[in-house]
């Protein structure tokens, strides 16, 4: 289960719009205040409906003997797989940051800030299959909490580094970060399917193997 979390978070946490949200949250006023009203509205999302699927619906899933760790872990992987190869295909369009969010996210309010963070951490495909994977673990209540912690902080990466990061030097933080999203955007297609591709290969042979 670890190293299907770990790969997973590490695929979130590089999204473009996360990033590119990040960015900016560096740019408004008072951007520590900004990062950490966006982070807290992040984890509180993200764990609240991690902590309803883990104690609300486990007990019934777990009735099932089609729900296995490596039968979830190779699902996920075909799916990443076949993402990625849609998306390198270039048949769907990748998604853009919408005007109007880039207009209310230079103002100074921290509501804002808060309010992207909830919408950020909506239950999404990659998020949900994620507490697939901690569910179908079978692990303890504690250890399944604790998984979800991990993977939430491990996801967040790119907001909580700079937000550490802009304390000591806030203009390298604002110039790398901004670097780091134009790098990402620009190459946004190719590098989630390279993503995707390389997170639906690992779970397939870490599903296959515990089969």
């Amino acid at each position: 289960m670890w190293i299907t979390i770990l790969v997973m978070a590490i695929a979130v946490s590089m999204e473009p719009f996360r990033i590119g949200m990040a960015v900016l949250m560096l740019n408004r006023p008072r951007p520590i205040l900004q990062l950490l009203a966006f982070l807290s509205g992040g984890f509180a999302m993200a764990a609240a409906v991690g902590l309803v699927v883990i104690f609300a619906f486990r007990p019934g899933l777990l009735w099932s003997a089609h729900f296995t760790l490596p039968k979830v872990q190779i699902t996920i992987g075909v799916l990443a797989v076949l993402m990625a190869a849609v998306l390198a295909s270039g048949v769907v369009p990748m998604p853009k940051i919408p005007a109007r969010a880039r207009g209310l996210a230079q103002g100074p309010s921290l509501w804002v800030a808060g309010v992207a963070g909830l919408g950020i951490a909506l239950p999404s495909i990659d998020y949900l299959a994620v507490l697939a994977v901690i569910v179908a673990s079978g692990a303890a209540p504690s250890t399944q909490v604790g998984a979800l912690l991990v993977f939430n902080v491990v996801a967040f990466a790119l907001v909580e580094l700079p937000l550490v990061a802009y304390l000591l030097a806030p203009d390298r933080t604002r110039a790398l970060m901004a670097a780091l999203n134009d790098w990402i955007w620009s190459r946004r297609r190719y590098g989630a399917a390279a993503v995707l591709g390389a997170v639906g290969s690992v779970l397939l042979v870490v599903g296959i193997a515990g089969l």
